[in-house]
């Protein structure tokens, strides 16, 4: 077992990483003499890549301040906006690093991993399995408003405050089980919406293969799902096919690229994963009311992506 104390000193450890010149400490619950929450509010920008890598789960809220983060995790590398709302979840153990464009205000709340997975055989029927925590960024509303209530606290403690913030902590260690772990979910509704654990491994796995067949089992088989279930959640969650969102994604990147004056329409068109320039003239009309060709002069010419298809929420 993660004792309070173990967490205690490996977030410090953290926190004394971080450049001085560059981030501060708002609050933190060891100040406050919280010993059973774990949590800390840091300000500033981390203008290189830090480790952030912990033995324990974080939910790091976006409080105060829009910047564009860019993440390492293991070898994957993801680039998301984060204004206030947004929220990051990582994985105890897992090796991360993130760096940020502009300042902002963070509340990081830690999770210990041996107290989640018994939270999750106690209350969520998870029938000795162990459960793992799915890394992901999104605007999760309701859990937002749990890590901003627990940082409006933790500000301003009062008498109290400390079960009151352990209630939170409580309802933020259910949420990330529901919606952000390994934890099976039973028998589904058809109509149930695809879990977002589940979407993120799909989204993930698209986002990595324009350039390449994708096939409806293949989508599947990564989501966990049976292929007639699979089409059916998906398109509950996103409102499009599997085949629209992946042809979305193919169109908007192909108007990234095409920014690029040096590079032909010829390679953009199978770098995203069309078969010739003519394929994705035909399907960028349809969507674009233009050509590549006439996409990338007006881009060049007088403005930027303004026209560009907008990329799925979740990509």
């Amino acid at each position: 077992m993660l004792s309070d104390a173990a967490m205690h000193r490996s977030l410090d450890g953290i926190l004394s990483r971080l450049p001085a010149d560059q981030m501060s400490v708002v609050a933190s619950t060891q100040a406050v003499g919280w010993e059973s929450i774990h949590g800390v509010i840091t300000a500033g920008r981390l203008k290189e890549f830090f480790d952030s890598s912990a033995p324990f789960h974080i939910v790091a809220f976006w409080l105060k301040g829009a910047t564009t983060i860019e993440w390492k995790r293991g070898t994957r590398f993801t680039r998301f906006q984060a204004p206030p709302g947004e929220l990051l979840v990582t994985s105890a153990g897992e090796r991360n690093s993130i760096r940020q464009h502009h300042p902002s205000e963070v509340f990081s709340c830690c999770l210990n991993p041996e107290r989640l997975q018994s939270l999750a055989d106690q209350e969520c029927e998870s029938h000795g399995q162990t459960i793992e925590i799915v890394a992901d960024f999104n605007r999760d509303a309701e859990l937002w408003s749990l890590g901003e209530r627990l940082a409006a606290r933790l500000r301003s403690p009062i008498p109290g405050s400390r079960l009151f913030a352990e209630a939170l902590v409580t309802q933020i260690a259910i949420k990330l089980l529901w919606n952000y772990s390994s934890l099976p979910r039973g028998n589904h509704a058809p109509d149930e919406k695809l879990a977002d654990p589940r979407l993120r491994r799909v989204v993930d796995y698209l986002q990595g293969s324009f350039a390449e067949e994708i096939s409806l089992d293949g989508l599947a088989q990564v989501a966990g799902l049976s292929p007639n279930y699979f089409v059916c959640a998906f398109k509950q969650t996103t409102g499009r096919t599997p085949h629209r969102y992946l042809t979305e994604l193919r169109i908007a990147k192909a108007c990234k690229l095409l920014q690029n004056p040096h590079r032909s329409i010829v390679d953009i068109s199978l770098a995203v994963g069309f078969s010739s320039q003519s394929h994705l003239t035909s399907v960028f009309r349809r969507f674009m009311k233009t050509t590549p060709a006439a996409y990338r002069q007006a881009v060049l010419g007088y403005r930027t992506t303004e026209r560009c298809a907008r990329t799925p929420q979740s990509a």
